[in-house]
């Protein structure tokens, strides 16, 4: 399914630009594992979308941990920025698709359920920083349950019509968000959400499986 190009697009970060949705398993796994806990996959799933803020919360009232939700934000993030740094790698044929959009004009932003701290510095380490206009995180617990990102990254761009401005989500609540809003979509596969696919496959606009074989069929 080829694109329909628009002059703006929004980027989520991880599970899109970066193959790090499971590093942050390994977040979860090792800040609960200080009490003696795992993260199991259904609470994965529930907390995908949520931010910092949000997950914190989550862990704090669904565990019954001892400490208070700024606390375990905190130690979240440490784990985050050391994993970011270290163990995050950019998906294949990325950075390439990023050049792409810049030399057809198109304007660039990053909109992230991570803390844009942590975007940012993950986006640097890997090279990416310049590509983009400017970069965003959710500033509400919900994450991208709430169109507030959206909405910001929309502002930033200076308000277009919603329907100029493409999307890149791997998922399948970012992307509903976005439609809502009446943003193109385009819905980029991920390991992580591949039981969402067949979903997916029904409601984005456009599909991405590989961003190779998505650049190549969209330069004809």
């Amino acid at each position: 399914m080829s694109v329909s190009w628009r002059p703006y697009a929004i980027f989520d970060m991880d599970g899109t630009l970066l193959d790090s949705t499971g590093m942050w398993d390994l977040v979860g796994d090792r800040v609960l594992a200080r009490w003696g806990m795992s993260f199991p996959r259904q609470d994965r799933e529930d907390n995908m979308v949520l931010t910092i803020e949000g997950t914190a919360q989550y862990y704090v009232e669904h565990y019954h941990l001892p400490v208070t939700a700024p606390e375990l934000a905190d130690l979240i993030r440490e784990e985050a920025r050391c994993a970011y740094t270290t163990e995050a790698t950019l998906k294949p044929g990325a950075v390439e698709v990023l050049d792409f959009l810049r030399d057809r004009g198109v304007r660039l932003c990053v909109a992230s359920g991570t803390d844009k701290p942590l975007v940012d510095a993950a986006l640097a380490h890997l090279g990416i920083l310049d590509r983009f206009e400017f970069t965003l995180s959710c500033q509400t617990t919900q994450g991208k349950q709430d169109p507030e990102v959206y909405l910001r990254a929309l502002e930033g761009f200076g308000n277009p019509d919603p329907a100029q401005v493409m999307v890149f989500e791997d998922s399948p609540t970012a992307l509903a968000t976005a439609q809502k809003l009446g943003l193109y979509t385009v819905a980029v596969w991920d390991a992580y959400t591949a039981d969402a696919w067949p979903q997916l496959r029904q409601t984005a606009d456009s599909l991405c499986e590989r961003w190779p074989d998505w650049l190549a069929q969209n330069k004809e």
